[in-house]
């Protein structure tokens, strides 16, 4: 998979709990660092690596992404 090798790292960075979210429910703030080795990412590229992340974090996960 071409998103493998340019997702070069993940973080977690910030967890929330709160009213804000509703009970049992915590907020993930991850960041990604993307990078190819052969050229520069387009805007395009990193929207469909994103977009299939958020589709496999909703689907695989059933996490609710804020937009």
């Amino acid at each position: 998979n071409k998103s493998n090798k340019i997702i070069k790292n993940t973080s977690l960075y910030n967890v929330y709990e709160g009213k804000n979210i509703g009970i049992n429910k915590k907020a993930y703030a991850l960041r990604f660092v993307l990078q190819d080795q052969n050229k520069t990412l387009d805007d395009k590229t990193i929207n469909k690596i994103m977009n299939n992340l958020i589709q496999n974090f909703e689907v695989k996960l059933e996490a609710e992404i804020r937009k």
